[in-house]
This record gives structure tokens, C-alpha cells and sequence, in this order.
């Protein structure tokens, strides 16, 4: 006879889902190639601070040429300010009803309906956070996280920026000028003239972007007028993204990504040497247990995620939009 202890399908569930926890972790990288990339630079940092404090270059240290004796400059500069941020939190619910338990009763069945579950969780965690990624975080009252849109805005649309404020025609070596990013909202048709334009928008001296993301009209465009040799199917050994999953192009030695989060008729140029994404170190993803309401028949469960996105310095990155 199948056994239909509501214990037992919990306990089996339970099983399932911690074996299944990494490959929720790994499809939440895998489906981002934001959060991919990052991983790849090692620039997910777990954290577990009260809030997220980043620090923000915005100048340079006294120096320069001397002769002899000449006497150097030891006054006290100060060169970096902090950015803070608010942890952000996600969940995903997992929610089996008494009639789910009663159809799939028997270990082999409730291992398999949990495995489902948990596939399903695991794409839709990296939907929710991977929308987010290019928003300006005002999503669902202010609960989302700070996405590209509000990191990469020059002050026009978004005043302040981890708290900092930006202003009009910010002047270099301040504050303001650090966390004010490079954003073109005219756009027009699709040119590679205009790619150029953008990416060198974001450029200085050796930095420059190395991850740019767009959608896949853009993209299919931008597939046309490359060279063979600068694309990369997904596999390829021979490029850092397309080794793990994604199809690239290279543009003046960025990959060039599409990601199906990125809102239409926007190109977005990322120097991630500047990125980061801060995760807290209970919320990766972490399973609440399941919960056996009082008044229904049914066990409940949550994946919870914490964390942020923060961009050290927006304006070495750029964002175009209205593309056609």
C-alpha cells in the first residue's frame, strides 16, 4: 500500500529540496549573464552586514613629478566616499496541496513532484531578481532591487544613487561625478557607428566595457553586420560566455550578450570590473522549511534571496535606449 503520511511527504520533500538547492544556485547564474559574468570575476560577495556600504572612487591621490628635494604633497585627500544600500529580498513559493500529496504518495513520486517544483523555482527565481537587474528599482513599492536603469543615470531621471546626490554637468573628481553614468535616451535606428559612440561613452584611458546586453531583435541586427570570426556559439571553448551557455558576439573586445530581462530597444555597455552583486550570506536562495497551515490542506514553502546590485562607478558604463 502507498504510503500517505503527511510527515513522511515531508520529510521526503524536505530531502528533495536541500539535494535540489544547488541547482537552483547554479540556474539562478546560469540563466543571468550579468550575475554570470560576475561570478566569473568573482564579484558575487556574500555578505551579512546590517546594511551594504560600497566604496565610490571619485578623485585621485596627490602626485606627480618632483626634482631633487623638492617637498611632496602629505595633505590628506579624500578620494573615496560610500555608497549604501538596503538589502533586497526575493522569494519564491513552493506550495503542495493534500490532493498533490494524496497523487504523487510513494517516495519515488513525491521525490520526482518536489525535483519539478524545485526546476520550476529555479527558473522563476532568476526571472524575478533577473527583471529587476535592469530596472530603477521602484518595482513593487521600492522593494526591488537597484537595477541599471537608476545605477546608470546621468541625474536627469534618478537624483541620487546610494545615497549620494548627483547633479547637473557634475564636475570630475567629485562625488557627484562618480555615481552619474553615461545614458542616451534618443537612440534611433541601429547603427554600428552608434554602438561605437556608446561603448566609447564609457571608456577611459584602459577601462572600458567588457559585457554588453541587449535584447535578441537587437542582438539578431547586430549578428548581421559582424564578422564570422567575431561570433561564438553556445560551447565554444574559446570564449568566456559562450563556454557556459550563451551565444556571443564580440565587439571591440566586448561580449556582446542577450538577455531576455533586458527591456526592449536598450543596449547596456558594463564595464563589470565596477559591478558587483552582494548576496546576503543567509539568503542565497535558502529554503524556509516547510509550514502546514492550521486551516488548509496543504504544506507551504518559501526560497528566500537577499542581496543588491551595486555599480562602483556608473560612469564608466553606458546605457542607450530607443533603439529601432
Amino acid at each position: 500500500m502507498a504510503h500517505t503520511d503527511t510527515r513522511e511527504l515531508g520529510e521526503i520533500s524536505a530531502m528533495t529540496v536541500d539535494y535540489k538547492i544547488q541547482d537552483v544556485v547554479d540556474g539562478f547564474f546560469g540563466a543571468n549573464p550579468l550575475a554570470a559574468r560576475l561570478l566569473q570575476r568573482d564579484h558575487v560577495r556574500v555578505d551579512g552586514a546590517d546594511r551594504i556600504m560600497q566604496p565610490i572612487i571619485y578623485g585621485r591621490l596627490n602626485g606627480g613629478s618632483y626634482a631633487d628635494l623638492d617637498t611632496f604633497n602629505i595633505t590628506r585627500t579624500r578620494v573615496i566616499t560610500s555608497a549604501v544600500f538596503d538589502w533586497k529580498q526575493y522569494y519564491v513559493d513552493i506550495t503542495i496541496s493534500g490532493l498533490d500529496g494524496l497523487k504523487n504518495s510513494g517516495a519515488a513520486k513525491i521525490i520526482d513532484h518536489t525535483s519539478t517544483l524545485m526546476d520550476v523555482a529555479a527558473i522563476s527565481g532568476a526571472d524575478y531578481v533577473g527583471d529587476d537587474i535592469y530596472l530603477d528599482g521602484t518595482g513593487n513599492n521600492n522593494k526591488a532591487i537597484s537595477g541599471l536603469r537608476l545605477a546608470l543615470d546621468d541625474g536627469t531621471t534618478y537624483a541620487t544613487y546610494g545615497g549620494i546626490t548627483r547633479t547637473a554637468a557634475a564636475v570630475a573628481g567629485t562625488e557627484s561625478y562618480a555615481v552619474s553614468g553615461q545614458i542616451d535616451t534618443t537612440g534611433g535606428a541601429f547603427t554600428m557607428s552608434l554602438m561605437n559612440s556608446r561603448f566609447q561613452d564609457a571608456v577611459l584611458a584602459r577601462e572600458k566595457p567588457d559585457l554588453i546586453l541587449t535584447t535578441q531583435a537587437i542582438w539578431n541586427i547586430w549578428w548581421d553586420r559582424v564578422q564570422p570570426s567575431q561570433r561564438f556559439a553556445s560551447g565554444d571553448t574559446r570564449n568566456q560566455m559562450a563556454s557556459i551557455g550563451f551565444d556571443t558576439l564580440v565587439f571591440n573586445g566586448a561580449d556582446v550578450v542577450v538577455d531576455s530581462n533586458v527591456p526592449t530597444t536598450q543596449v547596456f555597455f558594463l564595464n563589470t570590473r565596477w559591478i558587483k552583486l552582494i548576496v546576503h550570506a543567509a539568503r542565497m536562495w535558502s529554503f524556509t522549511g516547510w509550514k502546514y497551515p492550521t486551516n488548509a490542506d496543504q504544506q507551504v514553502g518559501q526560497l528566500l534571496w537577499a542581496g543588491e546590485l551595486v555599480v562602483n562607478q556608473p560612469r564608466l558604463n553606458s546605457l542607450v535606449t530607443n533603439i529601432t
